[in-house]
């Protein structure tokens, strides 16, 4: 048998053995670590060599090209390209060496301090480590300065490239060309009309004398045809299930946006599919033949101009369904709304030249004063075009409608039946009376709707037609297709908005179905439905916000690739004080959260109905699983969004840490509350539908939260009681461990009562009530000597507090009814006060009056409430003792 201490030796042999073991496998093993981790970094080193003079020329190169100014369309987004290719291929750079860096600091934090001056030099191999690690993470940091440094010029060459092109922009809108209205100008036209029918007419004959180029447009014509002649069915089938119709009452606001959006599709669907179809492949064939840029500017125009039409007059008549007014949607007078429908087409047709025109007077590079000329001739056409839409009486206000009711996702709904006036008449009046107030009361004027945009939209008309006969043709053009362009989007958004809310609605109402379930495991209130219908509302209007902006914005000058810069730009947000504030970041921690809140109530629905509500489980105890699950939910959605957003959480406990001072002194009752609504949900002494006395409050539990606790009076008021009330003091709950109570009733009655008549009667009635219980049983208890008679009480059980007030009533009725059957009174308080020197004083002033002849008697109140003489209640007084 070995002794202890040889035991121990043994054992201290073997760990030493172990650790020599682990110290010759860490040497052989650390060197081929070390060297697997530094092969990377000398790698990414060596490929940053190779690539930075790459970068560096690829700048040398797009400065030079700024620096000589007009950057063509095609040549500045190849530019933005390129010099955003290549700030991501640096930041990429400039992520591997901070990485790199971030790695080598860590392995030299790793090996310690270096030795202090005067002590012992350490092993060469970690000094040698050292040097390596040390130069790596310099060799590091000086890529991570040329990343930045190359990053911050090529954003500065994109800015300085923008603002280029921007210059360029205003200068050719402010410059000045041949004036259409001088003979100089009209001089020149024939030999430049000769020169653009010269240019059309070849590219005609290349497309057209191929007989390839023909075959091609012959089955394009057959492709049109054909969708078409299946367009066609569809627009008819549409239109009579469920567009305009006649109806006995006015549709409901659902039916009308429902046949507009139907009819609006139709009335499009059959010209805009072939049309553009068509006009899209003959674009895409045109690009391959030589010279015919004249062609494809032809194409390009008759599409827009034919595109703007069908959609502008379909939108028009479907929005004022002049031949069915009750299904109107704009609130227009129906005879103003026909007048209105029969001109837009000719309007449109006078819009849809001039559009054409100025599509092929810039894609045909026309020369100088026949473009002016025609410019001119644009401008005056889509000047008198929008004049036919300025006369007042196309723009009546129908008489204003009954009110519609709203739903609770915020949109108008049918108001079943008829609307009943419930406005008082007006008083009678002399027919004289009436005469002279219809002499001197003229008749309403109708509404004018739209008058400030037609004088805007006048202006500019006006505006451009002026600026293009003075020769600023650049820039009337430019404001009429900004004008047209945000007239025609505008209307159609606005068709779209309309649309998209009704479906929401839709979306938010139905009761049945797929979709209705999915809505309500998601949200299953009212209140919930509405918020989600604002948030709704709030995401459509921006997403038809950024649509416009998508078309509009080009027209500003902006190109595509800035437009994506612009939305990037917005999207990774702006450095403040060291915190970068992204939207991106925002809105996807917003809906982070929103879904992992929404998944917890998803689970404590079916936590509550699928699994608690199944199993014979307390209310109190279900609440605390369902809150626990919330509260845990939600910690989880407020981490996970801030890890969204970025933020660093050990800055955030310093900052905690810091302001925990503040916190503790300035919110101590809430986190008091709040702690004290833990220990509730944990311990329960309180629990929802319990009935408890808090402070002479009195009433139900309704619902326990982290701060306080809303409990129901008996009056149906809500009182908000804080959670520390429950832990810091004394709280009376009837229903903690079990719902039986007892019910205490008192009664008096005089001392010629029969007390053993009274006692029998008393149990006999507390017996006789179906709800009190019969263990524990009725008692009887005679209490005490009263000052008016004998007290008695009557204590009974009841099954449940729910039943103590109508238990005690009925109890109550029974003895008064009882006690009057058989005759037995019940004292009330009173008492009589005695004050024997007044009384002396009244007897002698009494005396004096009667001894005076004609002094009227004194008079004093008595106990029955009648005015006696002073004399007879003195009469009638037994004699007392003055004390």
């Amino acid at each position: 048998m070995q002794t202890p201490s040889a035991f121990r030796r043994r054992i201290g042999r073997l760990l030493a053995a172990l650790m020599l073991c682990g110290t010759l496998a860490a040497g052989a093993v650390a060197p081929s670590a070390l060297a697997q981790s530094a092969a990377p970094a000398a790698e990414a080193a060596a490929d940053f060599k190779t690539r930075l003079p790459q970068w560096q020329n690829a700048l040398e190169r797009a400065a030079n090209r700024i620096a000589g100014g007009d950057l063509a369309n095609t040549e500045y987004e190849t530019l933005r390209a390129d010099l955003a290719k290549i700030q991501h291929e640096v930041r990429e750079a400039g992520a591997a060496a901070a990485a790199a860096r971030d790695t080598a600091q860590r392995m030299l934090d790793a090996l310690g301090p270096p030795p202090a001056q005067g002590a012992p030099p350490e092993e060469a191999g970690i000094a040698a480590e050292r040097k390596r690690l040390t130069q790596t993470i310099g060799e590091a940091e000086g890529r991570t300065k040329q990343t930045d440094l190359i990053v911050t010029r090529a954003d500065i060459l994109l800015r300085t490239a923008a603002d280029q092109r921007m210059t360029q922009l205003t200068e050719q809108i402010v410059r000045r060309g041949p004036v259409p209205l001088l003979p100089a100008t009209w001089a020149a036209l024939p030999e430049q009309t000769a020169y653009v029918q010269e240019r059309i007419g070849r590219a005609f004959g290349i497309v057209m004398g191929d007989d390839e180029w023909r075959g091609r447009l012959y089955g394009l014509g057959a492709l049109a045809a054909v969708l078409f002649l299946v367009a066609w069915p569809v627009r008819r089938v549409l239109l009579r299930r469920y567009g305009h119709r006649d109806l006995e009452e006015r549709p409901s606001y659902r039916q009308r946006v429902v046949a507009m959006a139907v009819e609006a599709l139709a009335r499009c669907l059959v010209p805009l599919v072939p049309t553009l179809v068509l006009s899209g492949a003959l674009v895409g064939l045109l690009r391959d033949a030589a010279d015919a840029g004249p062609l494809t500017a032809l194409v390009v125009g008759v599409s827009g101009g034919l595109t703007a039409y069908f959609l502008v007059t379909g939108v028009a008549r479907a929005t004022l369904a002049p031949d069915h007014p009750s299904w109107q949607l704009a609130n227009l007078d129906p005879d103003s709304a026909r007048r209105l429908v029969r001109r837009v087409p000719l309007v449109m047709i006078g819009l849809a030249l001039a559009g054409t025109g100025i599509a092929l007077s810039e894609g045909m590079f026309t020369p100088p004063e026949l473009r002016s000329i025609t410019g001119f001739g644009t401008m005056a056409l889509i000047a008198v075009s929008l004049l036919f839409l300025y006369p007042d009486h196309l723009w009546l206000a129908a008489p204003p409608p009954e009110a519609e009711a709203t739903d609770d996702c915020g949109c108008p709904e049918p108001t079943p039946g008829a609307a009943v006036d419930v406005t008082l008449p007006p008083p009678a009046a002399t027919p004289a009376a009436a005469e002279a107030e219809a002499e001197d009361v003229p008749p309403a004027r109708p509404r004018v709707v739209g008058l400030r945009l037609r004088l805007l939209i006048g202006a500019v008309a006006l505006a451009s037609l002026v600026a293009s006969g003075a020769g600023y043709l650049v820039g009337a053009i430019y404001a009429s297709k900004l004008m047209l362009t945000t007239l025609v989007i505008g209307g159609v958004l606005l068709v779209a908005r309309g649309v998209l809310r009704e479906l929401l609605c839709v979306l938010l109402e139905r009761g049945s179905g797929q979709v209705a379930e999915v809505r309500d495991i998601v949200i299953a209130t009212d209140r919930g439905r509405r918020m989600l219908g604002q948030a709704g509302r709030t995401v459509i209007d921006g997403l038809l916000l950024t649509v416009a902006a998508f078309f509009l914005l080009p027209l500003t000058g902006m190109t595509l690739s800035e437009m994506k810069g612009l939305a990037d730009g917005f999207l990774s947000g702006v450095t403040v004080g060291g915190v970068r504030i992204a939207p991106g970041d925002i809105m996807s921690a917003l809906m982070v959260l929103g879904v992992v809140v929404a998944v917890t109530r998803f689970i404590q629905r079916q936590l509550d109905e699928r699994i608690l509500g199944r199993v014979n489980m307390d209310d109190g105890v279900r609440n605390s699983i369902r809150m626990g699950v919330g509260y845990l939910g939600t910690t989880i959605a407020v981490l996970m969004s801030v890890g969204t957003l970025g933020l660093d959480l050990s800055s955030l406990a310093m900052i905690a840490s810091a302001l925990s001072v503040g916190i503790g002194f300035g919110l101590q009752n809430v986190v008091s509350n709040f702690i004290s609504g833990l220990i509730m949900l944990v311990e329960r002494p309180v629990k929802v539908g319990d009935w408890v006395v808090v402070n002479g409050l009195e009433g139900t539990v309704r619902r326990i939260s982290v701060r306080a606790t809303e409990i129901q009076t008996f009056q149906r008021a809500s009182v908000i009681i804080p959670n520390s009330e429950f832990i810091s003091k004394s709280v009376v709950n009837w229903t903690l461990k079990d719902k039986t109570t007892r019910i205490e009733i008192k009664v008096r009655i005089t001392y010629d009562t029969d007390a053993r008549q009274v006692y029998a009667m008393l149990l006999r009635i507390g017996y006789g009530h179906a709800q009190v219980l019969r263990n524990p049983e009725p008692v009887v208890m005679f209490r005490d000597f009263g000052p008016s008679g004998p007290e008695f009480e009557l204590r009974c059980f009841v099954a449940n507090t729910e039943h103590i007030i109508p238990v005690r009533n009925e109890l109550r009725m029974r003895i008064l009814e009882q006690f009057r059957e058989q005759g037995i009174q019940m004292p009330f308080d009173q008492q009589t006060v005695h004050m024997p020197k007044v009384e002396a004083m009244l007897e002698v002033l009494l005396a004096e009056r009667r001894a005076q002849s004609g002094v009227p008697e004194l008079q004093v109140v008595a106990d029955g409430g009648k005015v006696v003489p002073l004399a007879d209640t003195l009469t009638d007084r037994e004699p007392r003792t003055a004390t």
